[in-house]
């Protein structure tokens, strides 16, 4: 049984005006208890997955403890299933196969990571891509089949910048993954060596787009969706990452680039123009605000049924204005936090609620990344779960997995 932490906070949050006709959410409230659980990790992508089971990713850490008390090994990335619900006894993730996307450089740190007999320990210095850091984000699970976006994070462009990212699946009933090009992606030879030509999907694109994704979630396995395309939200780059754009994609086509269609514009009917196979002409689908941090704030976005509506929640990795946005210092402070609603998926979306530096109850906190669980939902669709990582303390005592519960407040 994985430990679990419950921490009593107190703390006072404001409800923002979203005065619009009919049913619409108008503010948040959180229920006093956070979860803090596990041992290092963060950005804790979800998806409701065909057995019932959450998945969820984490990077830069080792997760949870084994059930004897033990340390597992350290990932820059890998992917948990957790079989029971919030906050209960039964909360009890364990990993699942997944290719080696342990990080290279942390050799002496945490021991050992390439292996003895792997030809990549005879590549002279230079000759590996630069910067092998590899970090999981947008995950889902779709008919049985799970996808997961890579994002490489190239460091000679500077910190924190993400030059592209590689999608992986794993077929229904299968352990193995592939990457979207058909070859093995449990093979870590061929991807650090950069063998049999480019293996990630997206590539020094043009403003660095696509660079990292997240995916919109539709209940159980997919099964709320009703007009068949998967739908795809990144940060447009680094230096212009205020900016969000969409993609969507037919979801039986989603490996094949030249299948995509980019968003452009909303249309005065609701729907919205796409644009396919061209990402030079993709518009903005939203826009945050001026100085919105750039690293690690992918938002995450539900599907809620009982509402009728989509919730996006997401947060810069520091306060608006608060900072320099592209520096090499991010958790400054902690995390701005916004919540918005919409009707489609490509919305538009309205705020109904923000807050410039989140703290939970802690003054160390150093908030970012918060996630939706797209399974722990109440009857009534009023109550979800936030999941979020937080830096403070040097990355320490909670730079894990951090769950609070929400009430979504309705006019």
């Amino acid at each position: 049984m994985k430990k679990i932490g419950l921490y009593l906070i107190v703390f006072v949050v404001g409800i923002t005006a979203c005065q619009k006709s009919g049913k619409v959410p108008v503010g948040i409230t959180f229920n006093q208890m956070v979860m803090r659980s596990g041992d290092r990790g963060d950005n804790w992508f979800m998806t409701w997955g065909e057995d019932g089971a959450l998945y969820t990713n984490q990077c830069d850490g080792r997760g949870w403890i084994n059930d004897d008390g033990s340390k597992r090994d350290y990932h820059n990335n890998v992917i948990w299933r957790i079989l029971g619900g919030p906050g209960t006894l039964d909360f009890n993730p364990e990993p699942i196969p997944y290719p080696d996307y342990s990080r290279t450089g942390f050799t002496e740190i945490y021991g050992p990571i390439i292996p003895p007999d792997s030809r990549i320990e005879f590549v002279p210095p230079g000759e590996l891509r630069d910067g092998w850091n590899w970090y999981g984000y947008g995950l889902i699970s779709v008919d049985g089949n799970m996808y997961q976006f890579i994002s490489h994070c190239a460091e000679k462009y500077g910190w924190g910048w993400f030059d592209g990212s590689q999608l992986i699946w794993r077929p229904k009933g299968q352990d193995r993954w592939l990457r979207w090009n058909g070859t093995d992606a449990h093979d870590r030879d061929r991807w650090l060596l950069n063998e049999g030509g480019n293996q990630l999907m997206f590539f020094l694109e043009p403003d660095l787009a696509f660079s990292f994704i997240s995916l919109v979630q539709f209940g159980k396995d997919y099964s709320e969706n009703r007009d068949g395309y998967i739908y795809l939200y990144s940060p447009e780059g680094k230096t212009r990452s205020l900016n969000l754009n969409l993609a969507r994609v037919k979801k039986e086509e989603i490996t094949d680039r030249t299948k995509w269609e980019y968003f452009v514009r909303h249309l005065e009917n609701g729907n919205a123009e796409w644009i396919q196979g061209d990402l030079t002409k993709r518009g903005v689908v939203h826009r945050f605000p001026k100085g919105w941090g750039f690293y690690s704030w992918s938002p995450s976005v539900v599907w809620n049924e009982k509402l009728g509506l989509f919730i996006m929640v997401t947060g810069g990795t520091q306060p608006p204005g608060s900072g320099d946005p592209l520096s090499n210092s991010p958790h400054n402070k902690s995390g701005s936090l916004m919540f918005l609603w919409a009707k489609n998926p490509w919305g538009p979306w309205t705020k109904f609620y923000f807050e410039k530096e989140w703290k939970v109850g802690e003054e160390m906190n150093r908030t970012y990344l918060p996630q939706l669980a797209p399974k722990w939902i109440s009857e009534d669709g009023t109550e979800m779960f936030v999941v979020f990582s937080d830096a403070g303390g040097g990355h320490g005592p909670y730079y894990k997995w951090n769950m609070i519960k929400i009430k979504i407040l309705m006019n």
